[in-house]
């Protein structure tokens, strides 16, 4: 394999000194004031070798990479088939590509905070935009070396941290107040990891919504990193829930096929509200009811505040919290039968 020319060649080719040829390739010459002649030399030289400039010393020099880097909790979560990573890298790649900056995924799995916090902070990227749980360690060293880094679809008590979220306790209650209005009382929950900040806030106005109807809590009817076999087995209990709030629309999609698999028809035997309000949940069957959280936006809005963070300007505005809307689709329905057996009272819209 023929060797890679370096600077220190462009340099002896065209008779200058290394600083020369950088001011000249990186767009410099003029502020430095070189002449026509030397530059025209210079770039002929590079031209004839070749070269290529390395990109991470060109970032090292000038301390940009024009890039942002995207981590989630797990590297792996990248080559998951769902529908709102599918919809969150589009977003974010898109806003890039408005920004005129590059992506990068952070995919390399390691159990050392410390470690992967030097990957993320060496000088590839300009800033990271993050989907992590409650008091993530990772982010927790970033703030504390003043490395830009913004929270994205999840939130920080930290008084330092930036992000850029849905208001998921609002959302929590917008789905089962929903519910409730089609005459459901026993209401089941799908929950996501026991450590993520969004399924927990959407879990808190789950039982929010409850106790303002005044339906008693049943723990029975809450499921954490569900199984097929737990919603199978919730699903055929004495007194089954006839309604299910999942915290996100991969899950609600995948208790429908449950549903369907044992026999129940949805939504005639059972309703199913999602959150998410992806397009893949629209193009199922039936089309899945969902609280809609603003993709796009939140994609955009943490894009743009984690380049703010790179400039020299100190940033103000650094939490935004970005309100849900319920998308009425055919996975949810009128429940006659609840209706009979319960008391009615007036149930709140939000």
């Amino acid at each position: 394999m023929a060797q890679r020319s370096t600077i220190l060649d462009v340099a002896n080719r065209a008779g200058v000194g290394k600083v020369t040829v950088s001011y000249v390739l990186n767009g410099q010459a003029e502020a430095a004031r070189i002449s026509q002649a030397t530059i025209d030399k210079v770039t002929q030289a590079a031209i004839d070798l070749n070269y290529r400039p390395n990109a991470h010393a060109r970032n090292l020099a000038t301390k940009r990479a024009n890039a942002i880097g995207v981590v989630f909790q797990y590297g792996d979560f990248f080559s998951k088939q769902s529908s709102f990573i599918t919809e969150v890298l589009q977003s974010v790649c898109q806003a890039c590509v408005e920004a005129d900056v590059d992506v990068t995924l952070h995919t390399r799995p390691t159990t050392d905070p410390a470690t992967e916090a030097n990957v993320l902070s060496d000088g590839r990227v300009d800033a990271v935009i993050l989907i992590r749980d409650e008091n993530d360690p990772v982010h927790q060293l970033l703030l504390d070396r003043n490395f830009p880094a913004v929270l994205f679809f999840c939130r920080s008590e930290d008084h330092r941290a930036a992000f850029v979220s849905c208001d998921n306790y609002s959302g929590g209650r917008l789905a089962v107040n929903h519910l409730l209005s089609l005459g459901h009382r026993r209401i089941a929950m799908l929950r996501g990891s026991e450590g993520s900040v969004d399924s927990n806030d959407r879990f808190h106005g789950y039982m929010s919504a409850l106790e303002s109807a005044g339906i008693p809590f049943n723990p029975d009817f809450v499921l954490t990193n569900t199984s097929v076999d737990k919603i199978g087995t919730l699903l055929q209990m004495p007194e089954r829930p006839t309604a299910i709030f999942s915290w996100s629309d991969d899950s609600a999609m995948e208790a429908i096929r449950i549903a369907q698999s044992i026999g129940l028809t949805v939504p005639a035997d059972l309703s199913v509200i999602g959150f998410d309000g992806t397009n893949a949940g629209e193009k199922f069957q039936p089309s899945l009811t969902s609280i809609r959280q603003p993709i796009e936006d939140i994609a955009r809005t943490a894009v743009k505040l984690a380049l703010e963070l790179t400039g020299e300007k100190s940033v103000t505005d650094h939490r935004f919290v970005l309100p849900p809307t319920l998308i009425t689709r055919k996975s949810t329905a009128f429940y006659q039968s609840e209706i009979q057996i319960c008391n009615d009272k007036e149930v709140p819209s939000s």
